[in-house]
C-alpha cells in the first residue's frame, strides 16, 4: 500500500516544456534512490502550452537539485 504524503512535504525540482528531458532526469534521480513524481500539465491538444514538472519530497530537494545541476553542466 502506498504512503500518502502531505502536499506541503513535496516540492518542484524541475519545470520545463520538454517531456523527454524531464523523463531522463526522472530516471536519473530514481537511479540515486530519490522517489520522483512526474506531472504533465501541458494542453493535451497541442502539448505546446503548459509545463511538465518533477516533484520530490522536501527532504530530497537539495540532493535532487545537485543531481539535476550536474546533469546540465
Amino acid at each position: 500500500m502506498a504512503t500518502i504524503t502531505p502536499e506541503s512535504n513535496i516540492v518542484i525540482v524541475y519545470k520545463g516544456t520538454d517531456e523527454f528531458s524531464a523523463r531522463i532526469l526522472k530516471t536519473k534521480l530514481e537511479s540515486y534512490g530519490i522517489e520522483v513524481s512526474f506531472t504533465d500539465d501541458r494542453d493535451s491538444s497541442y502539448n505546446a502550452f503548459g509545463y511538465v514538472y518533477l516533484r520530490v519530497l522536501k527532504e530530497n530537494k537539495e540532493r535532487a537539485e545537485e543531481i539535476i545541476n550536474s546533469t546540465n553542466e
